[in-house]
């Protein structure tokens, strides 16, 4: 089976096709510290897993914040904002496989639980948005990644059958998601989630370490 073989392919965007996870790392330890408490990795860990507003109530909850959920939002927004849309870059080989992907006439979107104006944004900065037939966000669905929603909306959207439908995502929660949704999954190598890899490799169908071991029209899945 080769990935040609799919109808639609529907990419996870931060730590998949961004290298962007430190920003947004930086910016809970930024926020946190800011409020006078300690940075637990843990909550980033946590955070990666919630669409954006639900992170901003999170936070509020766990560190009993007076600031509002709307104050948080935008907070943490500014101090993203500047970095992640001039500094976020491809991960290595996405931009060949992806328009590879696209000179084939695949339809391919981009769903992710970042906010939709920063992720438009950061797709526009390296060139692939064009290639993408849409994002669509986990606000807008309303639901993280701890269902297999946003994944089926996508499908939706771009008219393919989940089990005609790729599925890359570096996320362990999220993947298991998208197999729970009946989609083929691939799982891709973070850095930042190395000690998830393992697991990984037993829920997804396959799981690679780079873009480059992928070659469109060869038995590679």
């Amino acid at each position: 089976m080769n990935i040609l073989d799919f109808d639609g392919i529907i990419f996870d965007m931060d730590g998949t096709l961004l290298d962007s996870l430190g920003i947004w790392v930086q910016s809970d330890i930024t926020f946190i510290t800011e409020q006078g408490f300690e940075y637990d990795s843990a909550v980033s860990a946590e955070l990666k897993k919630m669409h954006f507003s639900s992170a901003c109530e999170y936070l509020k909850q766990r560190y009993s914040l007076e600031m509002s959920e709307t104050e948080i939002g935008e907070r943490i927004m500014e101090l993203v904002r500047k970095s992640y849309l001039t500094e976020a870059e491809l991960k290595p080989f996405v931009y060949d496989f992806v328009s590879g992907l696209h000179q084939k006439g695949v339809k391919m979107c981009v769903a992710t639980s970042n906010e939709k104006g920063l992720a438009e944004g950061a797709l526009k900065n390296t060139g692939i948005y064009p290639m993408m037939r849409f994002v669509i966000t986990s606000d807008e669905v309303g639901e993280g990644k701890e269902t297999p929603k946003i994944f089926l909306e996508a499908a939706k959207k771009l008219g393919t059958a989940p089990e005609r439908t790729l599925v890359f995502e570096d996320s362990l929660h999220a993947l298991v998601s998208a197999k729970n949704g009946e989609f083929y999954t691939i799982g891709v190598y973070e850095e930042r989630f190395a000690d998830e890899f393992e697991l990984l490799k037993k829920e997804a169908q396959i799981t690679i370490r780079s873009f480059g071991e992928l070659t469109l029209g060869e038995d590679t899945l």
